[in-house]
């Protein structure tokens, strides 16, 4: 059976699914499914089909080529977990959940204008939305506190979900989960509204449903622009029996019962709309489902905006590095590019030995800084076109230490992680290493990574006082080394990718290559 996937746009806040038999086209013309606005993006730049042999992308005579796993392909097949760059623009291919509860693969907003049975404005801030609704009966005490229970409960799920989300797909995921299983809904979408050319309208982000229920479903345009102009959250009770809705396609052709369409807002602004709806019996929805909707609505805007908060500060960050990187390396002309080559290869390393996409990241991170403590040492040093004294030697062994100590100094959890390959990528599995002469397990895993990838890059460059040797003899010294200098099962990863072709010192970092091409011609 053809797994569904979906393309995932970093940065770009897209996720695009794909089932058995479809083609997606990528590029930056209006007319590709996967639209990207990026300028090192041709107008059609690659063609994604999922068969029943898989996925595969096919480029489609791009001016800057499409590249799988940090090599370029014209055709290629593409798994789980792969990543895919067209120009500066990262992809990355994951699998859709099951039937249980599964991605939506075709929402629309379309031009139907049913109208709210209630619109109300709610503030989820406060605790109002707990009072007793309109009808209940005062003395209704037990059963507004067993609700009100359920209702914190439930947001208190929300809230820990949220907080653990570090991107806006993983995001996107937990909201729509968390709303299927806290509510009675069937489908679930969260709709952004668009800003630049078309203020007001709103085009879907990700959308769930349960999988018994049909996956293509539509919006009402008219009721997303209320929600997202007048912040208000609307709840159409039976609807399909409703005179009121007979204009409303969308609702009507659908035979949906109820729906609900609260704000995705922030304290100061409506990003979007969270909508769900029910299929499976009338008046299934009630004002305290709106109100607990409203209130997941708030957490959801608030989180999204951290998120892209937390990306701009991340982007920042990986400009700061790139820009130290590059300073580094230009004090040096014959390691021009070094620390970018050294982080290629200890990606490709990472992924051959298994290690998460964050684990990745870290890893090309801690590669591109593993010099910085070289700021230090001086260029008569650094340019020596000769054999280095006992004295120069001592003060280049400085540099994983003083890099390390530099490090330090930045006040961030992505910075700290990143310093053990800086402090220890020349330390030696048989403990002759340099600073601290650590020996085997004791070695910080990146200082092991990151020793392998420094020593093949360094080998296979040109430097003042030699040539650069064939990388078929320096993969055979890193065989040799193998016990003595380096982690045997990171040797031997890096001959296995050797043999494959796949040692391709070349090629940008996958996990990062988006900020370093920023800027560049």
């Amino acid at each position: 059976m053809t797994p569904r996937v979906h393309l995932v746009v970093r940065h770009a806040q897209r996720v695009v699914p794909l089932a058995a038999g479809e083609t997606v086209t990528a590029g930056r013309s209006d007319e590709c499914a996967l639209q990207l606005d990026d300028p090192s993006v041709s107008r059609r730049h690659c063609l994604f089909v999922l068969a029943d042999g898989g996925l595969r992308v096919t480029d489609l005579g791009s001016a800057n080529g499409t590249f799988v796993n940090d090599r370029q392909v014209h055709e290629a097949a593409v798994a789980v977990g792969d990543v895919v760059r067209l120009g500066a623009a990262v992809i990355d291919v994951r699998e859709q959940a099951g039937d249980e509860d599964a991605l939506d693969e075709d929402v629309d907003v379309d031009d139907s204008t049913p109208h709210s049975v209630i619109q109300r404005t709610i503030d989820p801030s406060g605790y109002a939305w707990l009072s007793p609704a309109s009808g209940e009966a005062a003395g209704a005490g037990t059963l507004l506190l067993e609700r009100a229970q359920r209702h914190l409960s439930a947001l208190h799920r929300v809230s820990e979900r949220l907080a653990a989300s570090r991107d806006i797909s993983s995001l996107t995921e937990a909201t729509l989960r968390t709303i299927l299983q806290v509510l009675p809904a069937d489908r679930s979408a969260i709709l952004l509204r668009r800003q630049g050319e078309h203020p007001g309208e709103a085009e879907v982000l990700a959308a769930r449903s349960r999988g018994r229920f049909p996956h293509r479903f539509a919006v009402s345009r008219t009721l997303l622009r209320d929600v997202m102009a007048q912040g208000i959250s609307v709840f159409a009770h039976d609807a399909c029996q409703d005179a009121r809705f007979s204009a409303g396609e969308s609702v009507i052709g659908q035979q949906i019962r109820s729906v609900m369409c609260v704000p995705l807002r922030t304290s100061g602004d409506v990003l979007g709309a969270l909508y769900v709806d029910s299929l499976s019996g009338a008046g299934r929805f009630n004002e305290a489902d709106l109100e607990l909707l409203a209130a997941i609505g708030n957490q959801a805007g608030v989180a999204m905006h951290r998120v892209r908060l937390m990306g701009e500060l991340e982007r920042l960050l990986l400009d700061t590095i790139r820009a130290i990187a590059a300073t580094i390396d230009a004090r040096d002309g014959y390691t021009h590019r070094h620390s970018e080559r050294v982080a290629a290869i200890a990606a490709q390393l990472a992924r051959e030995l298994g290690l998460t996409s964050e684990q990745r990241e870290t890893a090309e991170l801690s590669a591109l800084l593993h010099d910085v403590g070289k700021i230090a040492v001086p260029d008569s040093i650094l340019n020596k076109p000769g054999k280095l004294t006992e004295e120069e030697f001592a003060q280049m062994r400085k540099h994983p230490e003083l890099g390390a100590r530099i490090l330090k100094n930045i006040q961030s959890a992505t910075v700290d992680a990143v310093i053990p390959g800086v402090q220890y990528h020349h330390e030696k599995w048989d403990g002759t290493g340099y600073p601290e002469g650590l020996q085997g397990d004791a070695i910080p895993f990146l200082g092991r990574l990151l020793g392998v990838a420094d020593f093949y890059d360094a080998l296979t460059s040109a430097r003042a006082y030699r040539a650069a040797m064939p990388a078929g003899d320096a993969i055979k010294l890193v065989a040799s080394g193998s016990g003595t200098h380096f982690d045997p099962a990171i040797a031997a990863a890096a001959v296995r990718l050797f043999e494959r072709g796949a040692l391709n010192v070349d090629a940008m970092p996958s996990e990062i290559r988006h900020i370093l091409s920023a800027g560049r011609s």
